[in-house]
């Protein structure tokens, strides 16, 4: 019997699992004091922000295509061999709280979909 341990994907569909926060783009962008509308933003590219975002965190991010949410944060497969569970959700709830502010919720999302 063959197990496949890699990752499988297809151009009809895509998943993630992450420890991390689920944004909407407006959100997003008023968290981070950006305005879209304005001219000097004209050839403005949301999605080069959310991997310029993520980046900086050292994280990942995730949005659909047709979705205006981005869920960025860690996989849970990036824990450290030398950090416990609880660690690897109090450093990554420290960076996005620093990033987006207080209000915002750090969960474990789940996520798929489908063309």
């Amino acid at each position: 019997m063959k197990i496949r341990t890699g990752f499988v994907s297809n151009s009809s569909s895509s998943s993630f699992l992450i420890y991390g926060v689920s944004i909407e783009k407006d959100e997003f962008l008023d968290k981070l004091n950006i305005d879209s509308d304005t001219e000097e933003h004209e050839d403005f590219d949301v999605w080069e922000l959310y991997d310029d975002v993520a980046g900086e965190l050292g994280m990942d991010y995730h949005s659909p295509y047709d979705w205006d949410e981005v869920f960025i944060g860690a996989s849970w497969d990036s824990i450290g061999d030398d950090e416990t569970g609880a660690q690897f959700k109090e450093r990554i709830t420290k960076k996005l709280k620093e990033k987006f502010g207080d209000d915002i919720i750090v969960s474990t999302y789940s996520e798929a979909w489908h063309d």
